[in-house]
């Protein structure tokens, strides 16, 4: 197998963005992330890592300009889960009532990608490694991919259970009772829990169902507040739990997580 990531795990998180400059200006002052443009070849997809030279550099994630026949999409994260085939998958998640936006297709030698909406219309990746070293080489520690939440209106287990089927997952429903009770997502094979689903409230009511990319920080209220001071905004303040969640939005209005609470 190319990657040391389980099967069923996320694989990686990228954003599209309308004007990238201004975007990767936001992000890598918020993280310090290097940058690395793949070229004209590939669209100008950017990689973002940690480290200080490609020598050292570890991927987190990437950023893609919209496509010129799309100009005004708007920008938002996306996560691609591990899979062996993904031609296969894809057939599998169609079968289990997802909608596929992009057909598989090969990228390069490195891997091969498709997208698709889930029954509730969240949006989600599917992606099979091609090569070693494919995928998160920075995760689940300050300034990487951390936790992935998925936000639904209305009992969380009811969404968990397509992408259960379809990825092999185990649902753990978190002891806080009730019907709307929490659920923890884990690979079945390894046990990793990577992310959760949990029951909207107060200003997520608002939001569509869809995956929350978080980003590890180690002081959550001061990365938060950094955040806004580069033009994000807060959309769902950090709870009082001792594992705690803020959720923001860029400049250009795509959400995502910063946490201090960490897969494993």
């Amino acid at each position: 197998m190319p990657t040391s990531i389980p099967l069923g795990a996320p694989i990686w998180a990228d954003a599209n963005a309308p004007d990238l400059a201004a975007e990767l200006e936001f992000y890598t002052r918020l993280f310090d992330w290097k940058t690395f443009d793949a070229g004209e070849e590939f669209g100008h997809y950017t990689e973002l890592c940690l480290g200080t030279s490609v020598a050292n550099a570890r991927a987190v994630a990437g950023i893609a300009p919209n496509q010129t026949d799309q100009p005004d999409r708007p920008a938002s994260w996306g996560v691609a889960f591990h899979v062996e085939d993904c031609l296969l998958a894809a057939a599998h998640a169609e079968k289990l009532g997802a909608t596929t936006i992009t057909q598989p297709m090969r990228v390069g030698d490195d891997l091969v990608y498709a997208a698709l909406k889930d029954p509730d219309g969240g949006g989600f990746g599917l992606y099979e490694p091609l090569n070693d070293g494919m995928g998160f080489t920075a995760y689940g520690e300050p300034g990487a991919t951390a936790w992935f939440e998925y936000v639904y209106d209305g009992d969380p287990a009811e969404p968990m259970q397509f992408y259960a089927e379809l990825l092999d997952w185990a649902l753990g429903v978190r002891p806080a009772g009730g019907p709307d009770a929490p659920v923890a997502l884990r690979t079945r094979e390894t046990g990793l829990e990577f992310g959760g689903c949990h029951a909207a409230d107060g200003p997520e009511r608002d939001l569509d169902p869809q995956w929350v990319v978080c980003f590890g920080a180690d002081s959550l209220d001061r990365k938060t507040a950094r955040a806004v001071g580069l033009g994000g905004r807060v959309v769902v303040p950090p709870g009082e739990e001792r594992a705690r969640t803020a959720v923001l939005s860029s400049p250009s209005g795509a959400l995502f997580g910063l946490t201090d609470r960490f897969a494993g």
